[in-house]
């Protein structure tokens, strides 16, 4: 199975970078405007060009990981070469409409991860266009389990997805620097403070996964009467911390739904 990445950008050579692993794909054509970038990715599975049509051309699967800025020049030069072929895009804002719309004959699938993918750790929501069939799909998660784990979700979620897990990312890594500072303000080496931090954090995300609790539940076992917990609580509520976070994720679905219905407008 020969796999098309049209776009190279972190995203897209990540998502190479992790199918080059697999046993069933035999090769990968990855693309980017300035292959200068990626030529150190060269090797015997994975093919450097700029040469978007060719690699359409030659692949029975698709990705498409540009910039929504770029579909609309993108989905027409490769337009006459995917019929019958999956195309899976990572577009942020692009509907499935649109897609299927521009790509007659594809089967399309449109898909949100995040970065954590580098690490085979993303968390991948998907949905499916109009005919895919049940091997299509076989073909599709493949290549989403090699990034991590997936969620099937109604399209009309997706603009709230991308700014709750695609954007996510950079609302954790904020978190991890203001702990990582605070615990220097309160004089602990930043080597420490960092290696807290991030299993803290970690541990406590596969702790909620694990055992299935509402957070308000953890939150009160850790949280005693007049203790250092209620203390830390108590200033995060009166910096508004939680209506913070609820305010960031609401204004970059907002910021999502504007793109999105830019380019449907303009596709």
């Amino acid at each position: 199975m020969i796999v098309a990445i049209l776009g190279a950008g972190r995203i897209g050579e990540t998502v190479a970078k992790r199918l080059s692993t697999s046993s069933k794909i035999s090769k990968i054509i990855l693309t980017k405007r300035n292959i200068s970038t990626i030529q150190h990715l060269r090797s015997n599975k994975i093919e450097v060009t700029t040469d978007d049509v060719y690699a359409a051309k030659v692949a029975q699967i698709i990705v498409i990981s540009v910039k929504a800025s770029d579909a609309k020049q993108l989905l027409s030069q490769i337009s006459d070469l995917v019929s019958g072929k999956i195309v899976i895009s990572l577009m942020a804002a692009v509907s499935l409409r649109k897609l299927e719309k521009a790509l007659i004959g594809a089967k399309v699938v449109r898909a949100m991860p995040n970065m954590a993918a580098i690490i085979g750790e993303s968390i991948t929501a998907y949905s499916v266009g109009t005919n895919i069939s049940d091997n299509d799909m076989h073909q599709v998660l493949h290549i989403f389990d090699m990034i991590g784990e997936h969620i099937p979700v109604p399209e009309r979620y997706m603009d709230a997805i991308t700014a709750l897990s695609g954007s996510g990312p950079a609302y954790i890594a904020i978190l991890v620097e203001a702990l990582v500072t605070a615990g220097l303000k309160v004089g602990l080496p930043r080597d420490i403070a960092m290696k807290l931090t991030t299993k803290t954090l970690s541990g406590t995300a596969n702790l909620l996964e694990s055992i299935k609790i509402h957070p308000a539940e953890l939150r009160d076992t850790v949280t005693t009467p007049s203790g250092t917990t209620i203390a830390g609580i108590y200033e995060l509520e009166k910096g508004s911390f939680r209506t913070s976070i609820i305010n960031a994720v609401e204004a970059a679905t907002f910021a999502a739904e504007k793109v999105s219905k830019k380019f449907e407008d303009e596709l």
